[in-house]
């Protein structure tokens, strides 16, 4: 089962800047009402998410500054070997040390395949994904998952109609 090794995310609501590499095994988002836990757990949600669409407004953006884009990066790892496949991802994985906490461009002896997916919403409000990497962006290479992929890899959101709820679960593992 997939794993999040490290989330960033850039201007979303309520989050100027926010880098966090989860611990091995459970995480919780622990704090008082209205400190950003649903922002989290939804920027997770809007990158990794099966969606063609979502819906933006100026509010989505910090301080609602929409000259400032949003930015969602999710680096997976522990991935199926279908998403590890040369021929589906090859110049989009990359390595992650877990013990430096470091992203290479290049998978390597000793480092985890992982693949980044990015999501990024600019002051137009349209929402662009893609996978993320040096060497494929050097090539002039462009892409997003597959939408098998995609849908595979999907946040299951446990609550009141799956929307605005106090919990995620996830096929996705934050370990």
């Amino acid at each position: 089962m997939p794993a999040i090794r490290k989330l960033d995310i850039r201007n979303f609501r309520g989050i100027k800047n926010l880098s966090w590499t989860p611990s091995p095994g459970f995480n919780c988002l622990i704090g008082p009402g209205d400190s950003g836990k649903t922002s989290v757990l939804d920027a997770i949600d809007l990158c990794l998410g099966a969606r063609r669409i979502a819906a933006f407004t100026d509010a989505d953006f910090h301080d609602v500054d929409v000259s400032q884009p949003i930015s969602i990066t999710v680096v997976l790892g522990a991935l199926e070997d279908a998403l590890k496949s040369i021929d589906a991802y090859g110049d989009f994985l990359r390595g992650y040390n877990a013990g430096k906490n470091e992203l290479e461009d290049e998978p390597a002896s000793g480092l985890e395949t992982t693949l980044c997916l990015r999501l990024t919403v600019a002051q137009d409000l349209e929402p662009v994904w893609s996978l993320e990497s040096s060497r494929a962006a050097a090539k002039g290479l462009d892409r997003n998952l597959k939408w098998a992929d995609r849908e595979r890899l999907s946040p299951l959101r446990l609550g009141a109609g799956g929307r605005q709820s106090s919990g995620m679960a996830s096929r996705i593992a934050v370990e």
